[in-house]
């Protein structure tokens, strides 16, 4: 296989699995949906073809944010994360 092939087959790979653990973590409410919508914004910077991708998980980031009254800065599954004093 091409080099060139490897490394962008590669890539996308990872842009998925980033993709998808920004998504399940905001969905699970261990980071914030602002925090996940920053992220996904970084990652469609990279290319055109990110920029879709990532602009879908927006939507879902969006429409999350609407359910959980507007409120994208809590983080509501990550209060047992904490560790006890």
């Amino acid at each position: 296989m091409d080099i060139e092939k490897e490394t962008r087959k590669r890539a996308l790979a990872s842009e998925g699995v980033l993709m998808l653990l920004i998504e399940s973590l905001a969905m699970r409410g261990v980071v914030s949906l602002d925090e996940a919508d920053d992220m996904l914004t970084i990652l469609g910077h990279s290319s055109d073809a990110s920029a879709t991708r990532a602009a879908r998980l927006r939507k879902v980031i969006k429409k999350l944010k609407q359910l959980r009254g507007g409120t994208g800065d809590v983080t509501p599954g990550a209060i047992n994360l904490h560790s006890p004093p």
